[in-house]
Order: C-alpha cells, then structure tokens, then sequence
C-alpha cells in the first residue's frame, strides 16, 4: 500500500514539473478583399410629354360669400346699440320704419318660440317712450338662451334709443332698461352638487 502512495504522489510531482501543453489552432491568414468600383453612368433627365393622366386636374370650387343674417340698413338713418345678459350678446340695429323686428335673420316671434313674456321684455324700451311701430330692430345675438338672448336684445335697443336722442336717457334709466343685469350663474363647488346643492345624505 504504501508503494502505490509513493508512486502516484511521484507521478503529481512529474506532472507539476512538466505540465501538459494545450493543443493551440493554427492561425488562419486574413485574405485580403479588393473592392472593385464600378463606373456609375450618369443620365441625362429626359423631358418627357406631358401624359394624359397629369393634364387633367380638378378644376378649383367656387364658394359662394356667406350670405349676411340681416339686411343691408341705410347709412344715414341707423343707431347701433350692444347689450348682454348672463352669456348672451346682441348687437341691435335701429332705424325708421314700421316696426318689423329681425333678429339673426328671422322675425322676433320664430327666433323666441312665440313666448308673449319675451316679446314685451323685447318692447319694453319702445313702449316706455311709446314709439312702438316706429322703428325697424335688427339684432344679431350669440350665446346663451332664449330668456337670456330677449333681455339683452331689450338692453341693445335702449342703447340704440339714448344713442339716437340723448332726451330719452332718463325715462329708460328709471326703469333699469340701460343697467347691465351683472347676475351670473355661480360655479360648481367640489364635493357639491352645484353651487350650493350637497349630495343627499343617507345615515344607513
């Protein structure tokens, strides 16, 4: 036994002194690739006819001038007056005529529903200086609602009366009809319903 220690224990000491070499692969020579550049041909741009397919282009839509909501009112004899409510604007037009009253292109009645309470808050102004049927209104109102729209209309006209005859200032200012109503409608509150208005509150 102990003859085959020695042994194997001479054989790591050879071993350690000449250790085994590894197999290295032969290196492989880098082939060299000539590249070989070819002569572009540079071509002359040939103007070719002009073929069906191009001549033929849409021709340009004509479009009409959009046609104005109200007529055009003689220089001579017209009072422009602004009025507003809530978020409604009205520019009024005021001239001499018969009392015909326009507004956005179509008559008083069909543009507020036929509803009689906005028609007299629309001739209020002319029936506190009792001149109703003497006047032509044209307005052009934007923004918010029928009730809103008629009572900045009636501000407009009575802005339209004081700028024709500074006289009738008075009387449409004592009945409010040339002060700006400055009521607005209040923001929404968070956690709220509305402005004010809470979630109902149920306890179970």
């Amino acid at each position: 036994m102990a003859e085959t220690h020695k042994k194997a224990h001479k054989a790591k000491e050879k071993s350690a002194e000449h250790p085994k070499k590894k197999a290295v692969a032969p290196r492989k020579k880098k082939i060299e690739v000539k590249e070989t550049v070819q002569p572009v041909e540079v071509k002359t741009p040939v103007h070719h006819a002009p073929t069906a397919h191009a001549a033929e282009k849409p021709a340009p839509v004509y479009v009409a001038p959009r046609e104005k909501k109200w007529p055009v009112l003689p220089k001579e004899h017209k009072f422009f007056g602004t009025g507003r409510r809530k978020e409604a604007t009205a520019k009024v037009w005021l001239t001499p005529g018969s009392g015909k009253i326009m507004v956005n292109g179509k008559s008083a009645n069909d543009h507020f529903c036929n509803r009689p309470v906005l028609m007299y808050k629309i001739k209020g102004p002319l029936e506190v200086i009792s001149s109703a049927g003497k006047y032509d209104i044209f307005a052009s109102v934007l923004g918010g609602g029928v009730a809103a729209q008629a009572t900045a209309v009636s501000m407009g006209i009575a802005r339209a009366l004081v700028r024709m005859n500074s006289e009738l200032k008075p009387p449409l200012k004592k009945q409010g009809l040339l002060t700006r109503d400055s009521r607005m409608k209040e923001r929404k509150k968070y956690g709220l319903k509305r402005a004010r208005r809470a979630f109902q509150y149920t306890k179970r």
